[in-house]
């Protein structure tokens, strides 16, 4: 028996993990662990496989955020091939290979046993003898049914035997019965126009309802965005009000322009050039539970990308009240603006600021939401007139 863990999402993508019988395969964060994973949201050493020649065993090493298998949180559980394990922010679906046994043989021992006579089959086992004392009880077998002739005859001379059934055509409908054929003699009798009118032609049948659509696609989201991390915060996040848009950079990684490129046509630079495009700020549209906002949740929660936000304007017109309010023109026409909204130091400064401070970043924007110190907690700052006012959402347990 061998066991294949196949990474189906994150940086690792693509990735097999493999568990053969009689070992145990660590998986977490860091090198100790015997698969390290690029997963920020796993622990050092998440969780475990181990593998006999009977079953495969999932088991949790008292992880930060735990261990799913199939949607549901465990802490030792036995795998089965397809079953769906989610740890940290990755997705690992498990595929079981059974081997048969096979015994080797040597060909000294296929030469012997080419030459080895044949036995010869064992004699037939002796019949017990009948007890005279009792005698075989004879079982009676039940007679066999008398046939039924299908048309039997009848008593009275003045009815005529019946005519063969037609299997389709004699068929009468007790429901309607003025639209069961009429038969002589097996032959078919054309109803005159007369009769035609005399028969009132029936309705036609009620139209069957439609059939309801199908809840299990939108049921099993609903079950995704309860049991994980970043299930609940795609939630929150999708559920406001207004337009959901992030202001970022790739200041910290890379890819980041790589996976907006891919994913969404619907973003632009703050700034009028493209050469600084590594550090340029880039306001993005964020449709609702759409993959863009499922892969950067998945990819840079915790890496400070930047903030989420919403508001009642546009793409443009949110680029136009930033470009205005908080980029700076130099006189040789170089633009510099600030990053303001990075988390690390934007959490700070609404914390403290006041309501004329807060005014001048808010404008139009209803709420800002950015990590916390700890990833596992969102932070939501809405404008109050004291300046903003923050609220928590918790998307994991503390430990």
């Amino acid at each position: 028996m061998r066991l294949i863990l196949e990474v189906t999402s994150g940086p690792l993508k693509g990735k097999q993990i493999e568990a053969k019988v009689g070992e145990t395969v660590r998986v977490g964060r860091i090198s100790k662990a015997d698969v390290a994973m690029e997963d920020s949201f796993m622990s050092g050493e998440h969780f475990a496989i181990e593998c006999n020649s009977r079953s495969c065993r999932l088991r949790d090493l008292n992880s930060r955020n735990g261990t799913q298998l199939n949607g549901k949180m465990i802490t030792e559980a036995y795998l089965t091939d397809g079953d769906q394990v989610y740890a940290g922010k990755t997705d690992f679906k498990v595929r079981i290979e059974d081997f048969p046994k096979t015994v080797a043989v040597s060909p000294a021992e296929q030469e012997a046993m080419r030459s080895e006579p044949a036995k010869s089959a064992p004699p037939p086992a002796p019949q017990r003898k009948q007890s005279k004392k009792l005698p075989p009880v004879s079982v009676p077998q039940p007679a066999p049914p008398a046939a039924i002739s299908p048309n039997p005859p009848t008593t009275s001379k003045d009815v005529p035997p019946a005519p063969a059934a037609s299997r389709n055509r004699d068929f009468v409908d007790e429901r309607h019965p003025q639209q069961a054929p009429h038969t002589v003699a097996n032959k078919p009798v054309v109803p005159t126009k007369t009769e035609l009118k005399r028969v009132a032609p029936s309705p036609p049948p009620a139209a069957s309802p439609p059939p309801r659509p199908e809840v299990v696609s939108q049921n099993a989201l609903e079950t995704y965005e309860a049991a994980t991390p970043e299930g609940r915060l795609i939630h929150i996040l999708s559920s406001q009000s207004g337009s959901l848009m992030a202001l970022v950079d790739a200041v910290h990684d890379g890819k980041l322009l790589d996976l907006i490129r891919g994913f969404s046509k619907a973003f632009h630079s703050l700034y009028r050039s493209e050469q600084n495009a590594t550090i340029a700020p880039y306001l993005v549209a964020l449709p609702p539970r759409s993959e863009l906002l499922k892969q950067m949740v998945q990819q840079g929660w915790g890496h400070e990308w930047g903030v989420y936000l919403t508001s009642p304007l546009s793409l443009l017109e949110l680029r136009e009240f930033f470009r205005t309010s908080l980029m700076v023109t130099m006189p040789d026409g170089m633009e510099l603006f600030s990053r303001f909204y990075d988390p690390r130091f934007f959490r700070s400064f609404l914390e403290t600021c006041t309501a004329p401070e807060a005014e001048k970043f808010f404008g139009p924007i209803t709420s800002y939401f950015m990590e916390d110190e700890r990833s596992e907690i969102l932070l939501q700052f809405s404008r109050s007139k004291r300046g903003a006012e923050k609220k928590g959402h918790l998307l994991s347990v503390l430990v």
